[in-house]
């Protein structure tokens, strides 16, 4: 699968989720709806597979990340426990592939101090954000907020880790991993609030925003990742 292949059919079926998500009275909560939904994750899969140069370990690290993140899509419109369970795989394996990555390149002291300044700022985010979910008119279970806690936890290693990333291996490029991970928090953070605080007025264009800033996560993650892998292992002397 040549990268044009791949970037075509990708937002393709992307814009397609995107719109069948917009309109009223398709259900997106059936077995086709959630594979179509999921579609762009396995192709991002697919892509990683068919395009390494060598079978090398931090590429299929990012394969089995993106696999998850498709499982995710699938399972989270049925169940959202089993949907927030497979993300949470999916953030392990990025955040694994993000640190071996750096170690691999060298580990300086300013992106070492950039990943804790960053890790604490998201802390005091996951604070902020708990206490504003359990504003809600619903009682949240705890073991549920506890998950929810645990989950945004992760988000925020993966997020950190791509910025330790991008300034150990200073490529522009790195700069993709991070944002696709910012995306991913954004997007995590609607859900998290659609599902356990309320439902926005325009829920049509809450749901818009939530798709839009994943698929751009999971496309910028795959893309900037492939690429700092390569740029990484097949240029170091």
């Amino acid at each position: 699968m040549s990268f044009i292949l791949f970037v075509t059919l990708f937002w393709v079926f992307a814009v397609i989720a995107i719109l069948l998500r917009a309109i009223p009275k398709f259900e997106i909560r059936t077995p086709i709806g959630a594979s179509i939904k999921a579609i762009p994750g396995v192709l991002a899969v697919v892509f990683i597979l068919r395009m390494q140069p060598d079978p090398v370990f931090f590429y299929s690290i990012l394969a089995i990340a993106l696999f998850f993140c498709a499982c995710g899509d699938f399972s989270i419109e049925f169940k959202l426990i089993a949907g927030l369970g497979c993300f949470l795989i999916s953030h392990i394996f990025y955040v694994i592939n993000f640190l071996l990555l750096s170690i691999t390149i060298g580990l300086t002291p300013i992106p070492i101090l950039a990943f804790v300044i960053c890790l604490a700022a998201l802390m005091v985010y996951i604070f902020f954000y708990h206490r504003y979910l359990k504003t809600s008119e619903t009682e949240i279970p705890r073991p549920m907020l506890r998950a929810v806690d645990f989950y945004a936890f992760m988000i925020s290693l993966t997020l950190s880790a791509s910025l330790l990333l991008w300034l150990s291996s200073e490529l522009i490029n790195g700069a993709y991993v991070f944002l696709g991970a910012l995306f991913f928090v954004i997007s995590d953070s609607m859900i998290g609030i659609r599902e356990f605080h309320h439902q926005s007025a325009r829920q049509e264009i809450q749901e818009l925003l939530i798709l839009v800033t994943y698929y751009l996560a999971i496309f910028l993650l795959a893309v900037g990742t492939f690429q700092s892998i390569h740029a990484t292992i097949f240029t170091m002397p």
